[in-house]
């Protein structure tokens, strides 16, 4: 008999587009420890790449955040991948072509092999999440993220540096002084994996730079504030722009 369990239901309504937002991060925590729902959540993942009719990345994204799906012509979405090229240590900005992932496309030129990348997602108030294409932000922007894990790391985390040396966390988040957050729990694959929570951060207008190290290491925030790193991980920096409020 297959195994079941009774969280499955979750896998399904994330890809409805029809999960609350209390759902969605019940079933982020809990599909690191469930096989079962993993397998489900994966075979739902084929699914997508196939049909049409599965609603979209970001309409699940949109979903989960609490937000109204965007309005758009009926045509498959892809957002910028920012991430490294297997062969390079330089940063390249990447781009996913629609309906089915593709080797993305360097700004410059070329094809690139990317076993890392993390999608930006920008949220002004009121709105619903856009891909960053442009690699600009406004400073009242919530930041949300997805994932791509082809070297099966088994942890994330993700925070960004301005100019001036100001330090902001995003996953895990860090709001009680008094915790020490270690990196989060990530799936391995080739698929875009949605991180649920969209984060807010006081930004002021100048340049960012966004960092998403993967590794197996339950490394802290602290730690990484005081510049040490794991022993093994895979950071990638992206540069962004962030530009000032819009006028109401």
């Amino acid at each position: 008999m297959t195994p079941s369990c009774p969280s499955r239901s979750l896998v399904d309504r994330h890809f409805a587009a029809t999960i609350t937002p209390h759902a969605e991060r019940a079933l982020r925590q809990h599909l690191p420890d469930c096989e079962v729902c993993r397998e489900r959540y994966e075979r739902h993942l084929v699914l997508a790449s196939l049909d049409r009719r599965v609603p979209a990345m970001q309409d699940r994204l949109a979903r989960g955040l609490g937000l109204a799906p965007p309005r758009r012509p009926a045509t498959r979405w892809a957002g910028l991948a920012l991430g490294l090229a297997a062969a390079s240590a330089a940063l390249v900005l990447l781009w996913q072509a629609p309906p089915q992932p593709a080797p993305p496309l360097a700004r410059g030129g070329g094809v690139h092999d990317a076993d890392q990348a993390l999608y930006i997602y920008r949220i002004a108030p009121g709105e619903s999440p856009r891909p960053v294409l442009d690699g600009a932000i406004r400073a009242g922007d919530e930041l949300a993220f997805a994932y791509q894990n082809r070297r099966g790391w088994t942890r994330l985390l993700v925070w960004a540096i301005d100019e001036a040396q100001r330090v902001y966390w995003y996953h895990p988040g860090w709001t009680d002084p008094a915790a020490t957050p270690v990196a989060i729990a990530i799936d391995a694959g080739p698929d875009h994996r949605e991180l649920p929570e969209a984060v807010a951060q006081p930004l002021r207008p100048g340049r960012l730079w966004l960092h998403a190290l993967f590794t197996d290491e339950a490394v802290d925030v602290r730690a990484i504030e005081r510049g040490q790193r794991p022993a093994r991980g895979e950071d990638i920096v992206i540069a962004l722009d962030v530009l000032p409020e819009q006028a109401p």
